[in-house]
């Protein structure tokens, strides 16, 4: 198996399209700004999951949530229990579980 992994790989691709969305060569206007949040909170849960690391798109669910102001997030993920809102609520309200 490559030492680089799934989360690696992911995180590599969504580099290479901040990346691209900076120098104008990709747009992706309804996600391209949100994508540099979404890298930084996956950068920061590195170690979630036994090391395994959260996913890019429980990464950008944080990211989204935040730009929409809300913490509450429609999945059945286990992952989102891991992050905290970024908009300073103590967690998120996960959908339909928190109803």
């Amino acid at each position: 198996m490559s030492p680089i992994t799934i989360a690696g790989k992911a995180m590599t691709a969504a580099r290479f399209i901040e990346r691209n969305v900076a120098t104008r060569r990709l747009e992706i206007p309804a996600v391209g700004s949100h994508l540099s949040a979404a890298i930084a909170v996956a950068e920061g849960h590195v170690d979630a999951d036994g090391g395994k690391g959260i996913g890019l798109a429980d990464a950008m669910n944080v990211a989204l949530a935040a730009a929409c102001r809300t913490e509450a997030i429609f999945t059945s993920d286990r992952h989102s229990r891991m992050v905290r809102p970024l908009t300073g609520q103590k967690a998120f309200r996960l959908l339909p579980d928190d109803m």
